[in-house]
């Protein structure tokens, strides 16, 4: 468990900085000897490092990676190179890939979920898929509005 957090939390520094925070917030709770508060923070903090360990540990994630420019690559302008298909678990030699141009690639849970929050539609997820397309239709009438006046 504890190489698979270290693993984890020297690549998403992030969330190691809120362990960290929490630790802080540990000592100085016993500190000014508030133990129900301390241990209420010991619990999330081992359910948070829990958490993190049983989404990790196990689990393989592979990502296709667009290959370089056909200029660049020596390829023709007829044939398209395959994407570059590198999978990623938990174990040292895995978790973080170095291509050949020395490029170090790293994928894993956290990464999908930031993805799919970063595609996510906020408009669309408010108030409802069909006022996202009205305004974004708005929005291209009134600028086409704008174009044609000109």
């Amino acid at each position: 468990m504890i190489d698979i957090l270290k693993l984890f939390y020297t690549t998403h520094y992030n969330l190691g900085a809120l362990a960290v925070l929490m630790v802080l917030l540990l000592i100085f709770f016993l500190s000014k000897k508030n133990f129900k508060g301390a241990i209420i923070l010991v619990v999330i903090l081992i359910a948070y490092n829990i958490a993190i360990y049983k989404r990790t540990e196990g689990k393989s994630w592979t990502i296709e990676i667009d290959p370089p420019a056909a200029e660049s690559s020596g390829y023709d302008s007829f044939s398209k190179p395959q994407p570059i298909k590198m999978t990623f678990s938990a174990t040292p030699e895995k978790w973080t890939i170095t291509d050949e141009k020395g490029e170090t690639h790293h994928w894993c849970w956290l990464d999908d979920m930031w993805d799919k929050f970063a595609n996510t539609d906020v408009v669309a997820w408010i108030w409802g898929e069909n006022a996202s397309k009205k305004m974004m239709k708005s929005t291209e009438t009134r600028a086409n509005d704008a174009q044609n006046s000109n």
